[in-house]
């Protein structure tokens, strides 16, 4: 039923993709720019990220949007409670991926409506 939403509102799939790209380009300049630079900021961790996701399919889909992303990387999921536990190479603040991850769970949630 979902899919069908998605289908009959186009608009809405091109936004986010144009969101989603505007986050690509700037993670790959910000990955381009610890290759080329000598010295380094690199703040790894791997933050416990609660998801809203109600279907395996939800889930499958932001896990892979996050992976996408360069500089970050979901290393599993766990399913009672829903959660994401997700590897950033730059990490400011846990809160901070949290606030990312959800930000895009909110845009794929629109998408969908």
């Amino acid at each position: 039923m979902r899919v069908l939403r998605v289908l009959l509102r186009p608009w809405r799939l091109a936004w986010f993709a144009v969101l989603y790209l505007v986050e690509l380009v700037e993670a790959n300049a910000v990955v381009a720019w610890e290759v080329l630079t000598p010295t380094h900021s690199i703040r790894p961790g791997i933050v416990r990220v609660p998801t809203g996701a109600r279907t395996d399919l939800e889930v499958a889909i932001l896990a892979n949007l996050i992976s996408f992303t360069p500089g970050t990387l979901v290393i599993e999921v766990d399913e009672d409670p829903r959660a994401l536990y997700v590897h950033a190479l730059h990490l400011r603040t846990p809160e901070d991926v949290r606030r990312r991850v959800a930000r895009l769970e909110r845009r794929l949630r629109w998408v969908a409506a």
